[in-house]
C-alpha cells in the first residue's frame, strides 16, 4: 500500500473512536481511553437541554479530518447562554435555555424549578393530592360554619384566604384530558 492511501485509511479509522470514561475533572474535563490506548481529555459536550454526569460508561470520540488533534467526545454542546444545573456523580438534568429544569439526584431526590412566571403542572397522583388538600379546604369551611358543638362565622377576610390557597392549589393540578 502506497503512503498516500496509507494515511487516508489512517484518517478514515481515526474519524469515531470508542473509549472508555476513565475519570473527571472538577472543571467540567473528563478523561476518556480511546479503543487504541491514547487517553484524550476535554469538557464533556451534550445536546441541547439535557446533561448527566455518568459514573462510568463509554464515551464516542469523533475526530475531524481523522486528526486526534481535533476531536470532540459526544454528545454536542448546548447553544451559548444555556447554563445547565450544578450536579453532582450520578445526578441527571433536563433543563431549557429559559431556566426551567428538571434536576434527578443520585440520592433520589427531584428537584423541578420553573422559571420566571412559569407553573409547575401536576399530574397523575399529584392531581390527586391537589383535589384532596382542595377537599380539605372545603371541609374545613364546612365545619367551621355549619358544624357542631358551635357553628362560627368565618370573616369575609378569612374566607378570602382560604378561597385563594384552594385557587393556588388548584392551579397547580393539571386535569387529564
Amino acid at each position: 500500500m502506497n503512503v498516500q492511501a496509507r494515511e487516508l485509511y489512517a484518517k478514515i479509522r481515526n474519524l469515531f473512536q470508542a473509549g472508555e470514561f476513565r475519570r473527571r475533572y472538577d472543571d467540567g474535563r473528563i478523561q476518556v481511553q480511546t479503543h487504541n490506548n491514547r487517553v484524550v481529555e476535554k469538557a464533556e459536550a451534550f445536546p441541547y437541554g439535557f446533561i448527566a454526569k455518568a459514573k462510568n460508561g463509554r464515551a464516542f470520540v469523533i475526530c475531524q479530518g481523522g486528526d486526534i488533534g481535533g476531536f470532540e467526545i459526544l454528545p454536542l454542546l448546548p447553544g451559548d447562554g444555556v447554563t445547565p444545573p450544578e450536579l453532582g456523580e450520578g445526578d441527571v438534568a433536563l433543563y431549557t435555555g429559559g431556566g426551567g429544569r428538571i434536576v434527578l439526584r443520585d440520592a433520589g431526590d427531584v428537584e423541578i424549578t420553573a422559571a420566571g412566571n412559569g407553573k409547575i403542572l401536576l399530574a397523575n397522583d399529584a392531581a390527586n393530592l391537589c383535589k384532596a388538600i382542595t377537599g380539605l379546604i372545603d371541609d374545613i369551611k364546612e365545619a367551621v360554619t355549619n358544624g357542631s358543638p358551635t357553628a362560627q362565622t368565618i370573616s369575609e377576610p378569612t374566607k378570602a384566604k382560604l378561597d385563594a390557597r384552594k385557587s393556588e392549589i388548584e392551579s397547580l393540578r393539571k386535569e387529564e384530558a
